[in-house]
């Protein structure tokens, strides 16, 4: 993924949950690619970027294994196209999204915040909906609620969740339509891709299912292509 190929490959661990999720992402071949601090519905927060060569089941067993050996609190319930977790810590939250990044490759995507942030967030969220993002030329999700987002002013990058019924491929193929209708082009031979690009922003699309709820979590994931 070009727009992640930015040169930021310098390892920053903050204290808590950060520095054994990068020790286990590191020992099963992931690489820390991006890190930014965010506003994630107004509350502070910290997402980190990994990427490698794996398969997205695969990489989410073997972090929930290595991080609970680790005697860490850790649930990442994996599927084939990916998976969402939670890690915590006395210290923090931190949220994982494990998605495809093409054939036999995955993305994580690890939003982490100090407690006294999420409970800021917490607070946002009361209503089970979170405030409405500014997001030309993307379509909400039918019939989803919108959980969260988080915004990165400087570089431009914005990540969405919504909540829903349905199944994954009902939400891959809804943005496999509706997208390329609003002006986003489709990278990839698949049917229903998981990346589009619209001039110099790229957008990732993830689905998954929470195997305890039977919701259906969708995740969009916009930034710039010059990172």
């Amino acid at each position: 993924m070009a727009m992640l190929a930015t040169g930021v490959n310098a390892r920053v661990f903050l204290g808590g949950g950060g520095a054994p999720l990068a020790e286990v992402s590191e020992e099963i071949g992931l690489k820390q690619m991006y890190r930014t601090e965010y506003k994630i519905n107004g509350s502070d927060a910290v997402l980190e970027v990994y990427g490698g060569d794996l398969p997205p089941g695969v990489v989410a067993n073997r972090l929930e294994s290595g991080l609970r050996a680790r005697q860490f609190n850790v649930a990442i319930p994996s599927g084939d196209d990916g998976a969402v977790g939670v890690l915590t810590s006395k210290e923090e939250l931190t949220r994982m999204i494990v998605t495809s990044a093409g054939t036999g490759k995955t993305m994580v995507f690890a939003v982490r915040q100090k407690w006294e942030d999420v409970a800021r967030f917490n607070a946002t969220t009361a209503s089970g909906q979170a405030p409405d993002p500014a997001l030309p030329n993307l379509p909400q999700f039918p019939g989803g609620r919108l959980v969260y987002h988080m915004e990165d002013q400087k570089t431009k990058t914005t990540i969405v969740v919504y909540r829903a019924t349905g199944t994954p491929e009902t939400a891959r193929q809804f943005y496999a339509q509706s997208l390329p209708s609003n002006g986003w082009e489709p990278m990839g031979g698949r049917s229903a891709p998981v990346m589009y690009r619209r001039g110099a922003l790229n957008c990732t699309v993830s689905a998954q299912t929470d195997e305890k709820t039977g919701e259906l979590t969708v995740t969009l994931l916009i930034r710039r292509s010059s990172l």
